[in-house]
């Protein structure tokens, strides 16, 4: 409602005052990076010292394609409105009050979103009614461009793969070390985030043999900027055969370490059994009265084995010597 009848003050006044009173503008075009803050100024005419009870400032922003617009800041006899500014606006945008006494209306947009873009209305009743627009432009580069190097599963062929996000949305190119442009071999597609970015993701496929340099390039049309990545394939295939060889000497080294630990305990183990039996034979000079003749061979064969085992063979003769 407000709004209303503002523009219909305004209308009905222009006529009669325009020539005293006129709002003016010293930049009509802002262009920021997506992220960062913003200030837009218009000025009007204040002859002495400034009464805020009679001054309304009003800041409106118009997107493209948008039939309705959006209430930024409304400043209306001295206080501002903050019921009817836009919920996207709320904490992000303020018009700067200590500027006000010098005919300055400022109007500041801390972290600028994509759809901030827009047209903007600067209208100032203070003894007299006047308007200007203002274009604001957001842009977001594509500064980091992420890479990743895989290998597809059971084919002989790797997969490179940038992604980055920015805004307006940027074609990718592909080209090898030569500047042979491997464009029509990629898949390149997007997704608009939350902000409204474009999440742009480039895919290219190559068989191993091809030792090469390769780079992706994400060309930003409108805003004529580029940003290049650059991979190297032999890097991935080294890595990759690099990574299979330290796992076959892990598996090697652990079937040695295994068979070492079995010999080891096999040759304790005989080695005990013999020291059992010799120590009861050298506790009376002779085997234990209740040992049986059985348990009594059973020593003897252990004993012999054990000393077979410690005795190394004879490569002539083959005969062994006890």
């Amino acid at each position: 409602m407000f709004q209303i009848l503002t523009r219909l003050l305004l209308e009905m006044q222009l006529c009669a005052v325009s020539a005293l009173f006129t709002v003016e503008v010293p930049q009509q075009l802002y262009v920021v990076e997506y992220g960062s803050n913003v200030t837009m100024e218009c000025r009007f005419p204040v002859n002495s010292s400034l009464n805020l009870g009679l001054l309304s400032v009003v800041w409106e922003q118009k997107r493209q394609g948008q039939l309705e617009s959006r209430d930024v800041y409304t400043f209306h006899n001295g206080k501002a409105l903050l019921s009817s500014q836009h919920h996207d606006y709320m904490g992000r945008a303020a018009l700067l009050h200590n500027e006000l006494k010098s005919g300055r209306a400022i109007l500041q947009i801390t972290s600028v979103k994509i759809t901030d873009a827009g047209s903007y209305l600067c209208l100032i009743d203070y003894q007299g009614a006047d308007y200007k627009y203002i274009t604001l432009e957001v842009k977001a580069s594509y500064k980091t461009i992420n890479t990743q190097k895989t290998r597809k599963w059971n084919e002989d062929k790797f997969a490179f793969i940038c992604q980055s996000e920015g805004f307006p949305l940027a074609e990718v190119f592909w080209q090898n070390e030569k500047n042979f442009s491997l464009s029509g071999s990629a898949n390149t597609t997007y997704t608009l985030t939350a902000d409204g970015l474009y999440n742009v993701t480039s895919i290219l496929i190559f068989n191993q043999n091809m030792n090469e340099n390769y780079s992706c390039i994400f060309w930003n049309k409108e805003l004529n900027e580029n940003t290049s990545a650059h991979i190297y394939s032999l890097a991935l295939m080294s890595t990759q055969y690099g990574g299979q060889k330290s796992l076959i000497l892990f598996i090697v080294a652990t079937c040695v370490i295994i068979l070492a630990f079995l010999s080891a305990l096999t040759i304790f183990q005989k080695r005990k059994s013999f020291k059992n039996c010799r120590a009861k034979k050298d506790r009376k000079g002779k085997l234990s009265p209740n040992v049986t003749d059985e348990n009594r061979d059973y020593c003897n064969s252990q004993m012999e084995n054990s000393h077979l085992s410690t005795v190394p063979f004879s490569g002539e003769s083959r005969n062994v010597s006890l």
